[in-house]
């Protein structure tokens, strides 16, 4: 459904003793939203003095149908002023929500997808695994781990705490 199609649910008005429909008093939200794009279709219902706004099977406005001026333009009616920008925001979340869920439809279904013409990967065909060497080996031949603790143990110098001379420079673990 489109988001630019809109109906336009409206009551007969009860005024000066006399109950009939009334599409004159909507003329100001008619010409405003066809003049913006938008495609009405109105629909005369039982209920007094209703008037109600459905885009995509959602209401988006409803008001008293005594509220609306009876053949004002957009611009002399508050209420017509914000009708029109009640469509014209729910148009707007609707046309987010519709980007969003086709944006993460694509990336479920057309991303992951391998076949013969998807982009080439660029990636280095032959990656050298070689295992590393485990810590001990590390220790013996860089001795990282003893300047380390050197570094350590003058921190602990200047704070007064004493190492005793068996446990400086040994590793353990």
């Amino acid at each position: 459904m489109s988001f630019l199609f809109l109906k336009i649910y409206y009551g007969p008005c009860n005024t000066f003793d006399c109950c009939q429909h009334k599409p004159q008093l909507l003329t100001g939200v008619r010409d405003r939203l066809m003049n913006m794009g938008f495609r009405l279709t109105m629909i005369p219902v039982k209920f007094i003095n209703y008037c109600m706004f459905e885009m995509c099977g959602h209401e988006i406005f409803r008001c008293n149908l005594k509220n609306l001026k009876f053949n004002h333009s957009y611009k002399l009616d508050p209420v017509c002023q914000r009708a029109v920008e009640a469509v014209l925001s729910s148009a707007k979340k609707f046309r987010y929500a519709r980007n969003t869920l086709w944006f993460w439809s694509v990336l479920n279904h057309q991303l992951f997808r391998r076949h013969e013409f998807e982009p080439v990967d660029y990636w280095p065909v032959e990656i050298d695994w070689t295992e590393l060497a485990p810590i001990n080996e590390c220790f013996d031949c860089c001795q990282m781990l003893l300047k380390y603790e050197k570094k350590k143990e003058d921190d602990e110098s200047d704070s007064g705490v004493t190492i005793p001379f068996e446990a400086r420079g040994k590793f353990v673990g």
